[in-house]
């Protein structure tokens, strides 16, 4: 065109047709009406219908339906006759947005003006039925079609059976597959495909691969998009062995594998850290004569990550750039990714040096990583670090990049870190998530900082983020550390008044802060509470209840508690007995404590832990100084057989009890195994007199409830012979 310029002579209308045409094969909408601008303006006879056509055309490839429709009209304005192109045009236009209402205008509208609509016509409309998913328009325009003189063809049934498949009405377009090819028509690949698309890209891949098969039984040749279809639905749920026999299938057609074939079925197997069969899948590429591509190398990479094969995927690196790809933020992250998965920081924290040394791709999911391998290793001063140089290379930090520092912190229960950085994430724009303010007043709950906890929730609400139901929990939870009951229930309040219904972890640390306090009445009507709202008490509720009324000195009615917990779906553990068994040693009622020993060990021989361990010497000890020498030692022989720990001075208390019940031979031995000297035959002058035993001097600290954490257990404990002794 420039040539033409330069010389005498002035282009052509066949010259700029020619422009205007390359441009509405393209869709390129302003390059065309720039040509037919110029066109205008220009030539003496002016455009004529054909150029107007492909710039209508033109316009209906770019998706401007309006402006397509402002050619038409121009047209008239200029004298340029409509012709059937022309409407067409504009009907294709009206299809390719699914524009049903307008399609159907301007098939009227040729009408009106003496333009019969053709098959074209019509199968632009059939597509915008399909496109707008309206399958019994689609099948009525179809049946009208030969009455109006325009016989279907295949471009018109595929589109009635598109529409069909985008209802999700795969039967009924199967059925008008068989129906095409009773009135002689031969159904194509596009027939089935369309089905088979929308098969895959719902998930029911066992229909589409049945739809694929009968495709081929009759005796349609598939093509590797259909394949790639339904690998690609297999791709996205890891289906590597559905991926495999399709592949298989696709082999023995005669169906050659493409690029994309290759890197879905690769991405199968990188889903599953399968880093072999990405391996053999990568060979058999090669040996199909088939380039990678980079997603190819990236895909691959992806698999030695999730494998945490940090010199695999560094191999990988290599292997790229041998091929002519530069690794790309995308393939770089992932091999810092795979390093922060194996836990090796050092490492992750190399390669971000290198990329930065190298100055190659990097983006703030790069730094982000390290960040999170930083964190990972609970290292928040390197973390910060980074943060620092994120910054300073001009990267904006992610609202995850602080977070992950900021529940770090909160973790550590380091407070006023946690703070400094929600502070400068703030000072740099980016907006809070709930996730990390709940971190905060959680970093708060831990030290039992009440005023703190409500300062974080104000600013929450004050800076427009939604608190939900851990956000209010964790701040009941915060008054429960800080044994502040009424301050609790203010909160369950106001929470419900925020239209947020309180769940088990609200409700249990309420009735954690009535239990510290000692307040059974309270505990027992929050539980009341939480079940008339539905919710199911579970084993820490229960304890927490059970440790409110041992609090209160209401010992039976934690003992009813204890006794009905079971009956409502929750299990007692070491805990819930241990609480009990505790109150019932210290109001020196050894029987009943060996009561509930006996349950406990019924319902776990081989006992709760370290809890479990408690509640063992416990009861042996009270019933050893009550003067039960033969139950004390009977539970003795029960806890060691059942591997529990057992404290030396449970062993004394034993050994005491016996010698003062005459049992000395029975004694020493007892004593022996806990490395003691022997007591021997006492004089018969000191024959009253009894040897300290037991754990009189000793005072057990109950253990707490589960929301708050057990006592540290005796320091004296000693692991013993797990065999009784025997030979009484």
């Amino acid at each position: 065109m420039e040539r033409l310029r330069e010389g005498e002579a002035k282009p052509s209308v066949v010259a700029y047709g020619a422009l205007i045409g390359l441009c509405a094969k393209t869709g390129n909408v302003a390059g065309a009406e720039r040509w037919l601008e110029e066109l205008t303006s220009s030539a003496a006879e002016g455009p004529n219908a054909i150029c107007m056509n492909m710039v209508i055309s033109a316009c209906a490839k770019g998706g401007e339906l309006s402006k397509a429709e402002a050619w038409l009209a121009r047209m008239a304005k200029m004298g340029i006759q409509h012709d059937v192109m022309s409407y067409n045009a504009v009907i294709d236009a009206c299809a390719r947005t699914g524009n049903v209402d307008r399609a159907e205008q301007w098939l009227r509208a040729m009408r009106e003006v003496g333009c019969k609509p053709n098959v074209v016509s019509y199968s632009s409309l059939l597509h915008a039925c399909a496109k707008a998913g309206d399958a019994d328009l689609a099948e009525a325009w179809l049946r009208r079609m030969p009455g109006e003189g325009a016989e279907p063809n295949v471009i018109c049934y595929n589109a009635v059976i598109h529409a069909c498949s985008l209802a999700g009405e795969f039967e009924r377009a199967e059925r008008w597959i068989g129906r095409m090819a009773s009135e002689g028509l031969q159904p194509t690949v596009n027939s089935y495909s369309c089905i088979i698309d929308r098969l895959a890209k719902v998930g029911n891949v066992p229909a589409a691969r049945a739809c694929l098969e009968r495709m081929l039984s009759a005796g349609v040749e598939a093509d590797v998009v259909s394949f790639n279809m339904i690998f690609s639905a297999c791709s996205r749920s890891g289906d590597v062995e559905q991926m495999e026999a399709l592949y298989k299938l696709m082999r023995s057609e005669g169906v050659a594998p493409n690029t994309i074939s290759f890197n879905l079925l690769m991405n199968a197997y990188a889903r599953q850290g399968n880093t072999r069969g990405a391996r053999r899948c990568m060979q058999d590429m090669h040996d199909a004569g088939v380039k990678p591509d980079r997603v190819t190398f990236n895909t691959m990479i992806k698999a030695f990550t999730k494998a945490e094969d940090v010199p695999g995927s560094e191999k990988l690196l290599r292997e790229m750039r041998s091929a002519g790809f530069e690794p790309d933020a995308a393939a770089l992250n992932a091999v810092i990714s795979g390093c922060t998965h194996s836990r090796d920081t050092e490492r992750a924290e190399a390669w971000l040096h290198r990329m930065l040394t190298e100055r190659l791709e990097v983006d703030g999911a790069s730094f982000a990583i390290v960040i999170e391998a930083c964190v990972q290793a609970n290292d928040i001063a390197r973390a910060e670090t980074w943060l620092d140089r994120m910054e300073a290379a001009g990267l904006h930090a992610s609202a995850n990049a602080y977070s992950s520092v900021v529940h770090a912190a909160s973790r550590l229960a380091d407070i006023g870190l946690a703070e400094r950085i929600f502070c400068r994430m703030e000072a740099g724009g980016v907006e809070a998530t709930t996730t990390m303010y709940n971190a905060l007043i959680s970093a708060s709950a831990r030290r039992g900082d009440v005023d703190r906890a409500e300062q974080w929730l104000t600013k929450m609400l004050k800076g427009g983020v939604k608190p939900d139901v851990a956000s209010y929990s964790a701040l009941v939870h915060a008054c429960a550390k800080s044994s502040n009951i009424p301050r609790a229930e203010v909160w369950v309040k106001k929470m419900e008044e925020a239209d947020i219904d309180p769940n088990v972890v609200t409700y249990n640390s309420v009735i954690n802060a009535c239990a510290r306090c000692g307040n059974a009445d309270r505990a027992e009507f929050w539980l009341e509470e939480m079940e008339r709202k539905g919710i199911t008490p579970g084993v820490l509720t229960f304890n927490s209840l059970i440790n409110a009324c041992v609090k209160a000195g209401c010992r039976t009615r934690a003992e009813k508690w204890l006794s009905t917990m079971r009956q409502r779906g929750a299990h007692p553990d070491g805990v819930s007995y241990s609480t009990v068994i505790h109150a019932c040693t210290v109001a020196q009622d050894a029987l009943r404590a060996e009561r509930w020993l006996r349950e406990m060990h019924a319902a776990a021989p081989a006992g709760f832990g370290q809890t479990g361990s408690f509640c063992y010497n416990t009861v042996v000890q009270a019933l050893a100084r009550s003067g039960s020498a033969t139950k004390a030692e009977h539970w003795l022989e029960v806890a060691l057989d059942s591997g529990v720990e057992v404290q030396a001075s449970t062993f004394r208390a034993v050994a005491g009890a016996l010698a003062d019940a005459g049992g000395i031979a029975q004694s020493d031995r007892w004593r022996a195994r806990a490395g003691l000297a022997p007591q021997g035959p006492l004089p018969e002058a000191n024959a009253s007199r009894r040897l300290p035993h037991g754990d009189a001097a000793q005072t057990h600290t109950p253990w707490r409830t589960a929301c708050e954490g057990p006592s540290a257990p005796p320091q004296a404990w000693a692991r013993a012979a797990r065999q009784p002794a025997r030979g009484r």
